[in-house]
């Protein structure tokens, strides 16, 4: 192969990475100052690869990534996410971003206000 076409593939393949990277990134998460925020269910994304809800907390929505259907069996939540209801009330204990100008939430134990269900859940970020 020549050096030219060698160079054009892999080009082509860096090119067609960057969405994943852009999609999933490096978020650096406050290890030291985990959070507790308690809102209801604003917004939900079912979907390949994993489920994403926002959450209204104090009239501002922060997302929240509650995996994929491993993570969620695994924490003991449907598979389906079918407990990921509009406007159902919700606390969730994880982690925020360093950078505090990004309302994101990180899960490590989501609790369902109206059952008092608790999920240790572990979600990568």
């Amino acid at each position: 192969m020549s050096l030219d076409r060698r160079a054009l593939l892999l080009g082509l393949a860096a090119f067609a990475a960057a969405p994943a990277r852009a999609h999933h990134g490096y978020m650096v998460w406050d290890t030291e100052n985990p959070v507790a925020l308690e809102g209801w269910i604003s917004k939900e994304l079912d979907g390949f690869p994993h489920w994403e809800i926002w959450m209204r907390v104090e009239g501002e929505d922060w997302e929240v990534d509650v995996g994929d259907q491993f993570t969620l069996k695994k924490a003991g939540l449907s598979e389906d996410g079918k407990e990921f209801k509009m406007r159902r009330e919700l606390r969730i204990d994880g982690l925020r971003p360093v950078d505090r100008s990004v309302l994101r939430i990180l899960p490590r134990r989501i609790t369902f206000l109206d059952s008092g269900e608790s999920f240790e859940i572990e979600v990568n970020g």
